[in-house]
């Protein structure tokens, strides 16, 4: 029986100090009952027997995650929030760092695109590298000083205010709202940005730049809408009608934007004719997909409503 002694003492060195002498009789009580069972079946039963035994039964280190399993960085009922806020926050950083340096080489710095490349990656891994620190940090912190998870909850409610059996598409998830989100802080941070920074220069010409600060109202209104959907999770016959609002203004504004120049870009030794066109195409592409997308989104939410 040293055997079993010594494989018991493995699995109790890989427990906490506190958890070894319960864990480590219960392990043992496994072991004997085993042993004689197989007793029982095989009339005898020698070393190479307990051997095979414990080989079965696993890795002492296996073994002991089984009976207490290592507590994640971040909480199970956190990770899906833990990845969306991280996702967007990383993503407005990557839009920062893009617009720093995008500003500063369409203004005419004298760089070439491998350099402009990497100094976009160079700044945004700056910043990223602490935003990733402090979000992960921040979430262990909750994590710790989390109630048990699996405590059945305590807060009050009724089953007679739940609310109705939905079809599969009223459920918003989590990562639609997040990348909504993304995508609204992305263009705030676009119009907006060289503005608060007076060495930066605006990627967009007078005219559309008009046009986009008269539509930021209605970027609001859409934030506003995403933290609703983030509290309510579920369509409603209102929020669809204020979806079907908001779409409608983004396929305008993309339609009105068509029709103007909306880049400034000025001509230089880095960007020539052939930048400067593909930086146009580019733009062009990008607002006739706006418009496409928001113009299939009202007519989804009018079916919807209809449904409903």
């Amino acid at each position: 029986m040293d055997m079993v002694e010594r494989y018991i003492a493995a699995v109790q060195r890989e427990l906490p100090e506190d958890k070894r002498d319960d864990i480590g009789r219960e392990l043992k009580a496994n072991i004997l009952d085993q042993i004689e069972a197989l007793e029982a079946q095989q009339g005898q039963f020698n070393d190479a027997d307990v051997s095979s035994l414990l080989i079965s039964m696993g890795h002492p280190r296996d073994v002991a995650i089984t009976y207490y399993p290592p507590k994640p960085l971040i909480a199970t009922s956190l990770m899906r929030l833990y990845a969306s806020t991280l996702y967007m926050v990383l993503g407005v950083l990557f839009v920062i760092s893009v617009i720093e340096v995008t500003s500063n080489w369409l203004g005419g710095n004298s760089t070439g695109i491998i350099r402009f490349v990497l100094a976009i990656a160079s700044d945004f891994i700056n910043s990223a590298f602490f935003a990733f620190s402090a979000i992960t940090i921040s979430f262990a912190v909750m994590s710790r000083t989390q109630a048990n998870e699996n405590k059945p909850r305590t807060c009050r409610w009724s089953p007679e205010k739940l609310p109705t059996a939905s079809k599969s598409w009223q459920h918003i998830g989590l990562d639609n709202i997040f990348t909504d989100l993304a995508t609204l802080l992305f263009l705030i941070l676009l119009i907006w940005y060289p503005l608060w920074r007076s060495d930066s220069n605006s990627l967009f010409s007078a005219e559309a730049l008009e046009i986009l600060r008269w539509f930021t109202p209605v970027i609001v209104v859409a934030v506003v809408h995403s933290l609703w959907q983030l509290r309510v999770r579920l369509w409603s016959a209102s929020m669809l009608w204020l979806n079907i609002g908001v779409n409608a203004a983004f396929l305008a504004v993309s339609l009105i934007l068509m029709q103007t120049e909306v880049l400034q870009i000025e001509a230089s030794p880095t960007l020539g004719d052939w930048g400067i066109n593909v930086a146009q195409y580019g733009i062009n592409t990008i607002l006739i997909a706006v418009a496409v997308i928001s113009s299939y989104e009202v007519i989804r939410d009018a079916r919807r409503i209809r449904r409903l």
